[in-house]
C-alpha cells in the first residue's frame, strides 16, 4: 500500500510578494529548499497562517489526509477531526485542499538538466513547486492534493 503523502521538503522564506502586493489577506511567498534544490512560489491567506522572510516550514503534499490512506474528496466533516480517528492533519498547523492543473517540463542550468513545474490551486490561491523529475513524479495533472504546513 502506498503512503499518503508524495512529497515533502523543508523550505525557507525568501521573499514575501516579489511581484507587488494584489489582495489584503494573501501573500504570495518566494521559497526555496536545500534538501531537494526545490523552487516554490505559494499564496498563503496571512490572516490565517502568517509567514514571514526567514521562516523555515515543513510542506507536504498528500493524496489524502487519512493515514489508512483511504480516499476523501476534500470536503470537511467533524470526523476528520475526530479523536477516534487521527490524520496527517494532526500533525500540521496549516491545510489547504486542491487539484493538480498543470505540469510542464522545463530545462535548467548549464546541463540542461530536466526539471519539472508542477502548478496546484487551491481555490484559487496558487502553488508552482519546480524541481527534480524524480521528487515530483507522483504527481499528476487533474489529481487531488492537499497541501500541509507546520514551521520548524
Amino acid at each position: 500500500m502506498s503512503k499518503p503523502v508524495v512529497f515533502e521538503d523543508i523550505f525557507e522564506v525568501l521573499a514575501a510578494d516579489p511581484g507587488g502586493k494584489h489582495f489584503d489577506k494573501v501573500t504570495r511567498f518566494q521559497c526555496h529548499s536545500d534538501l531537494y534544490e526545490m523552487d516554490l512560489m505559494l499564496d498563503i491567506n496571512t490572516s490565517i497562517y502568517p509567514l514571514h522572510e526567514g521562516d523555515k516550514f515543513s510542506l507536504a503534499l498528500a493524496k489524502t489526509v487519512n493515514l489508512d490512506n483511504t480516499p476523501t474528496d476534500g470536503t470537511f466533516n467533524a470526523q476528520m477531526q475526530s479523536k477516534e480517528r487521527a490524520s496527517l492533519m494532526d500533525t500540521y498547523e496549516y491545510v489547504m485542499f486542491g487539484r493538480i492543473f498543470k505540469y510542464e517540463d522545463t530545462p535548467s542550468g548549464a546541463n540542461n538538466q530536466m526539471r519539472v513545474q508542477v502548478f496546484i490551486s487551491f481555490g484559487g490561491l496558487l502553488l508552482q513547486l519546480t524541481g527534480d523529475l524524480q521528487k515530483l513524479q507522483e504527481l499528476e495533472v487533474d489529481a487531488n492534493i492537499y497541501l500541509l504546513m507546520r514551521k520548524v
